[in-house]
């Protein structure tokens, strides 16, 4: 059930779009409210409640910063309203990729091969012209996706997957080895690049012009190469085609600058999607058992 709207932003909306009214809209695996603002004319809005004011900037807002920086299409911030606890940020539709790929089947959207051809392109774009955006921050070294972050992810497994989900109390010791072990070798990148981090296809909009916009945007940092085009083609929430995962594969490391060797590539970014596809275990087993959300076990 929708929490009642809070003061603040009943008072804020009332102020930027009078006469509008608001529609809650369905979030994800977020702490944060998101509300439609339909004003009586003009193009509606999103509102990104906190829940409560803040002070410095948001991780939100510094990743926006960068992002739009490298020219990287997300949604435009209109206004960041500190005391009342939210952001206003222009709406991007209710078309994810992952609704798309089901309208492309009848037509109604771009072909699967045409979406995931864009999505590669924005992969490579975000390691690449994100890349050198984040070098110029603050946020260039930390945080990230290093084998301390990759540990407390397998750990976070073990909890709330083995443990909570599979009701495996003592999981071997073993098998946490093995993971640390993982973890480890993920991390092992000589070449770093900005991640969005969760770059798959309920984080993707498909915007009436069909081009893609990201969302979800405020846990990107550093970390492999490869993490997002991992993400992409082995997508817990939507099924990618053997071939086309190849092929999508494939135009992701020739689109970079320096090509690695495939076989290289390919043993990398297995061991990357290994890491990846057991830390999101961890994820919906937490938010199956402890917040009661079971809609996640569609993707387990």
């Amino acid at each position: 059930m929708m929490p009642p709207l809070r003061s603040e932003v009943l008072d804020l909306v009332a102020s930027l779009f009078p006469g509008a009214r608001l529609s809650p809209i369905a979030g994800d695996a977020s702490t944060r409210t998101f509300l439609r603002v339909v004003p009586p004319s003009g193009p509606t809005r999103i509102v990104m409640d906190y829940g409560a004011p803040f002070e410095a900037e948001t991780d939100d807002v510094r990743l926006w910063r960068i992002f739009s920086s490298a020219g990287l299409p997300v949604a435009v911030l209109e206004h960041v309203a500190p005391g009342a606890g939210c952001l206003v940020l222009e709406d991007l539709g209710d078309t994810t990729l992952e609704r798309a790929l089901g309208d492309s089947t009848s037509g109604t959207h771009n072909s699967m091969e045409a979406l995931y051809g864009e999505a590669v392109a924005l992969a490579l774009e975000i390691a690449i012209r994100g890349t050198e955006a984040l070098a110029r921050t603050d946020r260039s070294r930390s945080p990230a996706l290093d084998a301390a972050r990759f540990r407390f992810e397998m750990d976070f497994f073990l909890e709330h997957y083995v443990a909570g989900l599979r009701a495996i109390a003592s999981p071997p010791q073993p098998l946490r080895e093995a993971l640390y072990d993982l973890a480890d070798r993920a991390a092992d990148c000589p070449r770093p690049v900005l991640c969005h981090r969760d770059f798959h296809s309920r984080n993707l909009m498909v915007r009436d012009d069909g081009s893609l916009a990201m969302v979800d945007i405020q846990d990107a940092r550093r970390g492999p190469l490869g993490y997002d085009l991992a993400s992409l083609v082995y997508d817990s929430y939507a099924e990618v085609p053997p071939d086309l995962a190849r092929r999508s594969i494939e135009a992701y490391r020739t689109g970079l600058a320096t090509p690695p060797d495939p076989d290289t590539f390919a043993a990398r970014l297995a061991i990357v999607a290994s890491q990846r596809l057991i830390k999101a275990l961890g994820t919906f087993g937490y938010q199956a058992t402890r917040l009661g959300r079971t809609r996640y076990l569609e993707g387990v």
